[in-house]
């Protein structure tokens, strides 16, 4: 981790209005996400860490606020501009892989680099994620952890600057879900990349550089862990 700054929010906020109600699902939040750190958005079912993922992708326009990449301001896009920033900038992973049933794994990943300035190797990539010899197998021929790696060396292989992952071991076993850790923490260690996971499971928390809890729409505390353990000695 680096200590610079890639991207940062000021005062965001987001609300929907439901009939004659307002839901505040994201309330005044300010933070940074620095070069290469691994980092954890922890929080309950309904904290808005999902909406504040979905808006730092790009997915989504705040009520208020802005957001910058480094020194764009993300918020300020239009809608073709914001398309380009989730394109080149940002790698999606989901619970649910959202992979092509009717494509390889290999063509599920080539995808993605079609779309990119500065794409890496797809075969490599398929091998840094453990897929070097299933990479021809189709969906239905794979293990949910292996669809998930399909899921994840998609994003990789686009060579984006920020990895953003919303619970990305919800649909596993806990040995799947142990090695899909490992391999983000493998890319972050290996490649620099800023990754981002959001959870409500406390333990993983234990693997981050830094631990941002959110509850009601709001950041509430944010701690470093100066030694992570690695995704193996979390207790889950």
């Amino acid at each position: 981790m680096s200590g610079r700054t890639i991207l940062k929010t000021e005062h965001l906020s987001k609300s929907y209005q439901m009939g004659e109600i307002e839901v505040k699902a994201l309330v005044d939040t300010d933070l940074e996400l620095y070069e290469g750190e691994f980092a954890v958005i922890l929080g309950p079912s309904g904290s808005g860490k999902s909406t504040l993922l979905n808006i730092i992708g790009g997915m989504d326009r705040p009520t208020n606020g802005k957001v910058f990449l480094r020194e764009d301001e993300i918020t300020a896009f239009t809608e073709r501009q914001l398309t380009d920033y989730r394109r080149k900038k940002i790698g999606f992973v989901f619970q649910f892989y959202n992979i092509m049933a009717s494509l390889t794994a290999r063509e599920n990943v080539e995808l993605s680099t079609e779309i990119s300035e500065d794409p890496l190797d797809v075969d490599q990539v398929m091998i840094d994620v453990g897929l070097g010899e299933r990479m021809d197998h189709f969906p239905s021929q794979l293990s949910g952890g292996e669809q998930q790696r399909v899921s994840i060396a998609r994003a990789v292989a686009k060579n984006p600057e920020i990895l953003l992952c919303d619970e990305p071991t919800g649909a596993l076993d806990f040995k799947s879900g142990v090695a899909i850790l490992s391999l983000l923490k493998k890319i972050n260690r290996s490649m620099g990349k800023t990754v981002v996971v959001i959870t409500h499971n406390i333990s993983i928390g234990e693997m981050a550089d830094r631990v941002i809890k959110m509850h009601s729409g709001e950041i509430f505390e944010i701690t470093t862990n100066e030694n992570p353990i690695e995704p193996e000695g979390i207790q889950w």
